[in-house]
């Protein structure tokens, strides 16, 4: 059988690892190789890229449309409920676990019609936190235990001379 190699993000943690896995094995066997905690794995599920439900577990990989180096997600949210705010704005916008952090930005921006120049000068912060992650981390690989994220739209600090 043809191996495909797979971008794996997990719940809670922000390392992307490279697994192998056979072309035709069931999506279930992506949880298997998630690293996630056995009491976590019977609840997990498996979300292929920018998937907004997820994927069959009994299905194969092919089946379902996963392909060699394609970014996949294992989480046990089904949705995860991201407030942000702005100013005096707070918006509350559901997205799958396997959304990016960019892809939440672009959302928010839009929805609030901030202009695109202004959208470059801003990135999303996690709330109580000066973290700021990387556009391109999947939403679900910030939360643990909820299903919740909060995070701030903030200018990029720029030092001039």
């Amino acid at each position: 059988m043809p191996k495909i190699e797979l971008f794996l993000q997990a719940e809670g943690s922000r390392r992307i690892e490279l697994i192998e896995l056979d072309a035709e094995a069931p999506v279930r066997e992506i949880i298997a190789s998630s690293g996630l905690r056995d009491e976590l794995r019977e609840r997990a599920n498996v979300f292929g890229p920018d998937g907004e439900a997820p994927l069959d577990p009994d299905a194969t990989l092919c089946a379902v449309g996963v392909g060699h180096r394609d970014r996949i997600h294992v989480n046990r949210c089904r949705q995860v409920a991201v407030t942000i705010h702005f100013n005096d704005i707070t918006e509350e916008i559901r997205f799958p676990p396997s959304a990016t952090v960019d892809r939440v930005k672009r959302r928010f921006v839009q929805k609030i019609r901030m202009s695109d120049v202004d959208a470059t000068e801003h990135v999303l912060q996690l709330c109580s936190s000066d973290d700021r992650p990387e556009p391109d981390n999947q939403i679900g690989s910030l939360v643990s235990g909820c299903c919740t994220l909060c995070f701030n739209l903030v200018p990029i600090k720029r030092i001039e001379g």
